[in-house]
């Protein structure tokens, strides 16, 4: 009787924490990326950018899958140098550290910069604390740094709130800005400019940094690891599309560009348009909860990274230091170069994650499956011709955010 009962309770815990891994790989998606796309996507229309997005989708989830099981290839604990070196010589470890650390700072000197803002509107609104510039960035960076030295299962734990937070606010945002959609917005489309989102839709679908610390949290179960890529990349996909639904359809494209040049956010937009005031207020709540499940995603898989680069532990005194070099560097950013937001996220995406979550993974594989012969279950059809194309669209994605650095 008590072995079924544990057996019972097992079942429970691993269902929980595949359910806390899907939020996991959601919440690191659903981040900053998402209130950079209606910006973006705007220029082509929403029927060019759902379909750059949903290949932009299908790549990132399929290079998860491949990075999947290049970590389980090697004992667990390893992280993207470790694996990297297996694979790919000092050289692509080198290649693979030098990218990590520019993709994933760049990516929270974004978190930071926006967050920070909506942190002291928060604080601010309950409080009537106006905090001066400059010390609403070091809360924001020692409340979240706090809870990241805390571990994995904290922020699990609290990454449940944020994202049920998330999701209410954005089923309102979208119920009620919704009502000002219309036909001519969304049938309104310029084909040329279709792949120009790509970059920040890579970045929108960054979520590869996150597998070697969910392998060693799930136990290295393949099965429910897979299923948690596949829904944990599913549950963004639709999100960003009504999202880009919404607010394409909604605000003329003129609007968004102007709005963008005025650094207003995609939610203060739809105030204006919808004349709601609860529209601001949610979308604060909305963006606010949307940066954080990142910002802590981010910041669990680089304590991971650097403990591994360090070869040390990551729990103790060392977990201290580790979490001072996560937060730090890209706190001084912030404070020193506010603003810096969507550019950021469009680097980011089009080197940072185009390296780091597509030509890496992707030779991983090749080199493990083909070249050293290592057991997989993983079917990739069309073998070599796909993990061909992949690498093909990943060096046009890149060259896409050369000529949009360069010429636009």
């Amino acid at each position: 009787m008590n072995e079924i009962k544990d057996s019972l309770f097992e079942e429970e815990e691993s269902d929980k924490s595949l359910l806390g891994a899907i939020f996991l790989i959601s919440g690191t998606c659903i981040g900053a990326g998402m209130l950079a796309l209606p910006f973006v996507t705007s220029l082509s229309g929403f029927y060019p950018s759902l379909l750059i997005g949903t290949l932009c989708w299908l790549f990132m989830m399929i290079t998860g899958l491949l990075f999947l099981e290049a970590t389980l290839w090697l004992p667990d604990g390893a992280n993207v140098l470790s694996i990297t070196k297996r694979f790919l010589g000092r050289g692509g470890e080198l290649v693979a550290g030098v990218t990590f650390l520019f993709l994933y700072y760049c990516l929270l000197v974004s978190y930071m910069d926006e967050g920070t803002p909506l942190l002291k509107s928060v604080l601010t609104h309950i409080t009537g604390i106006n905090i001066p510039n400059g010390y609403d960035t070091l809360l924001f960076t020692f409340i979240f740094g706090l809870m990241v030295l805390w571990g994995t299962k904290l922020v699990s734990h609290i990454n449940w709130f944020l994202v049920a937070g998330l999701i209410i606010s954005y089923i309102y945002l979208i119920g009620v800005g919704s009502k000002n959609v219309t036909a001519e917005n969304i049938e309104t489309s310029r084909w040329g400019l279709w792949l120009f989102a790509a970059p920040t839709l890579f970045s929108a679908y960054g979520y590869h940094n996150i597998i070697p610390t969910l392998s060693t949290y799930m136990k290295r179960d393949v099965r429910k690891l897979r299923l948690a890529i596949i829904c944990g990349t599913t549950l963004p996909f639709v999100v960003y599309s009504f999202w880009q639904w919404m607010v394409i359809g909604s605000v003329p494209s003129g609007e968004l560009t102007q709005a963008m040049s005025g650094e207003l956010r995609s939610f203060e937009i739809l105030e204006i348009v919808t004349q709601n005031p609860w529209i601001g207020v949610v979308g604060g709540a909305f963006a606010f909860f949307a940066l954080v499940t990142s910002l802590l995603g981010v910041s669990l898989s680089m304590v991971d990274f650097l403990g591994d680069g360090f070869g040390v532990r990551r729990s103790g005194l060392t977990r201290v230091w580790l979490c001072g070099l996560v937060f730090i560097p890209p706190m001084i950013i912030t404070f020193y170069n506010p603003g810096i937001f969507i550019t950021a996220i469009g680097i980011a995406g089009g080197f940072g994650e185009a390296i780091l979550n597509g030509i890496i993974p992707i030779t991983m594989f090749w080199i493990g499956k083909y070249t050293l012969r290592l057991h997989t279950k993983f079917w990739l059809p069309g073998g070599r011709f796909t993990l061909a194309i992949l690498l093909i669209i990943t060096i046009f994605i890149m060259g896409l955010e050369v000529y949009h650095l360069l010429w636009m």
